[in-house]
């Protein structure tokens, strides 16, 4: 018999959902940031703005669809990647534009082509992304997605405050303790599972007791959450749940946004097929492809539009500074 919900105070429960509430409309924020900079409403100035000069027409598709995180002048200084805490490469001081040809930055821009090279790209840092997601994939077959998605949403709104949404200790309240939280992906080594609902229940050092924010059954499910937490899922959740889904059995069409596309299920059988050096490959290919969060324009824009934004962005490149 499942155990029967206590009442709770109305203030309680507002509290918490006003706390939920507010990270999703945080997270909501960002993806209508996101679709408003890369897919401007029917009032586009392409429409009402027939100019005869590739460059003007380039300046002023990239104005709408690009200025948004590059910046109004290609140096990544754009107001929605600030919002977003993003990084958009710089395009003028890291030689993006001269470096590459017209025909390669098109492919970047409408199918998602990588470079030949890149601004900002460590191999050794490619190298232990690689390994954290190819060691996580093969937990999602196995993993119990209803305990692990209720505990991301209790956790989300009790505990990210402080521990940050995948508990490595950079969350908004918890830069301003002292100490600081602790890294949750670390800290758990030393606890089971009982202890770890009994500090969540009791409280430790700056943490207060947290027995009244939850209801029966949400503790456990917290814990399940913080024992999934991994490099590999904050970069599985960042790169690749967004087509393949949290779990890797894909997302449902109508929750797609673009430019995310279907995406084949990961499970046992792909990644048995695949081997692990398949894998790695497969993973590495992806991060080159997608790492940045920047949208593909293949749904957007056609060829002839991004010629005219590759004309603008030669037209007012000027080489770097010593």
């Amino acid at each position: 018999m499942p155990p029967t919900p206590r009442p709770s105070p109305p203030s309680r429960r507002v509290r918490r959902f006003g706390s939920v509430l507010s990270i999703a409309a945080r997270g909501l924020a960002g993806a209508l940031l996101v679709a408003a900079a890369c897919r401007p409403a029917a009032q586009n100035p392409r429409l009402t703005t027939p100019l005869a000069d590739p460059v003007a027409r380039g300046a002023t598709l990239y104005a709408a669809y690009c200025g948004g995180c590059h910046g109004p002048q290609g140096h990544g200084d754009g107001p929605v990647a600030s919002v977003l805490d993003l990084q958009p490469a710089d395009l003028r001081g890291a030689g993006v534009v001269a470096r590459a040809s017209d025909d390669a930055l098109v492919r970047r821009l409408l199918e998602g082509e990588p470079l030949r090279f890149s601004t900002r790209r460590s191999a050794v840092g490619d190298d232990l992304a690689t390994d954290a997601i190819a060691a996580y994939l093969p937990t999602l077959p196995r993993t119990d997605w209803a305990l692990v998605r209720a505990g991301r949403f209790v956790f989300e709104g009790a505990c990210a405050p402080c521990h940050g949404a995948y508990g490595e200790g950079e969350g908004i309240f918890g830069a301003t303790n002292d100490p600081p939280p602790p890294n949750l992906l670390t800290a758990r080594a030393r606890y089971t599972d009982d202890a770890l609902r009994s500090l969540v229940i009791d409280g430790v050092g700056t943490m207060p007791p947290l027995a009244d924010a939850f209801e029966p059954g949400e503790i456990r499910a917290v814990v399940a959450y913080v024992r999934h937490l991994s490099k590999g899922y904050r970069l599985y959740d960042t790169h690749c749940a967004s087509c393949h889904g949290d779990d890797g059995r894909g997302v449902h069409p109508e929750d797609l946004l673009p430019p995310s596309v279907p995406a084949p299920v990961i499970g046992t059988p792909m990644l048995t097929r695949l081997g692990p050096d398949g894998t790695r490959a497969k993973v590495r290919h992806m991060l080159q492809r997608e790492s940045g969060r920047m949208p593909h324009f293949r749904d957007t824009l056609d060829e002839a539009e991004l010629r005219d934004i590759v004309a603008w962005l030669r037209a007012t490149d000027a080489p770097s500074e010593p």
